[in-house]
């Protein structure tokens, strides 16, 4: 059948000719943006590709190495352990002996000589003895100056016992106090 329009020009409707899909740039713009995305994953896939076959190179090469450097810190262990121990015990000390002389020189009262010092380690633990004579300054006795003294150092030394005698003594210098301050830590108490 064949159409035809008779009407005047002005009156016919015209015959709109649809647009080419309003979709399509839309569909070529997600195309381009997969296609770049694609392109910059398996980029990022073979630099990391190539970053896993140098470390699994180098694996290769390191692992006997890994291996024969456990078998010896086992035998280390074992074979060393006694040695270990002792070291442990008697060289390594958490409280070395220039800090706890820096103490003594720190606190030490005025008009106060000491006679006798003694650091001795003991298994895991230590001894420290301070002996001398203190003569009375300032306000304070004798005895007061070197409880200070003493309790100073045993601040320092918190899981330290003290043992501390006094007595009277005579000098050329005058009537004085002596004493006798025994610190212990870290011992093992035998029952």
């Amino acid at each position: 059948m064949i159409k035809i329009n008779l009407l005047p020009i002005e009156l016919r409707k015209a015959n709109k000719k649809s647009a080419p899909l309003p979709y399509l740039p839309l569909v070529i713009l997600a195309g381009v943006l997969f296609l770049l995305l694609t392109l910059f994953f398996y980029v990022d896939y073979l630099n990391a590709r190539g970053a896993y076959a140098k470390v699994h190179k180098e694996w290769v090469r390191l692992s006997p190495l890994m291996a024969q450097l456990k078998s010896m810190e086992a035998k280390v262990d074992v074979e060393l352990k006694g040695e270990k121990d002792f070291l442990e015990a008697n060289v390594f000390n958490t409280q070395p002996v220039t800090r706890i002389l820096m103490w003594i020189s720190e606190f030490l009262p005025q008009r106060c000589w000491l006679t006798d010092l003694e650091y001795e380690r003991q298994g895991e633990g230590c001894r420290l003895a301070l002996g001398g004579v203190i003569f009375p300054a300032n306000n304070r006795t004798g005895i007061e100056d070197i409880e200070v003294f003493l309790n100073e150092i045993k601040k320092r030394i918190p899981t330290a016992t003290l043992t501390l005698t006094t007595s009277k003594s005579s000098t050329k210098e005058g009537e004085g106090t002596s004493f006798s301050g025994n610190f212990e830590w870290g011992m093992v108490k035998k029952p």
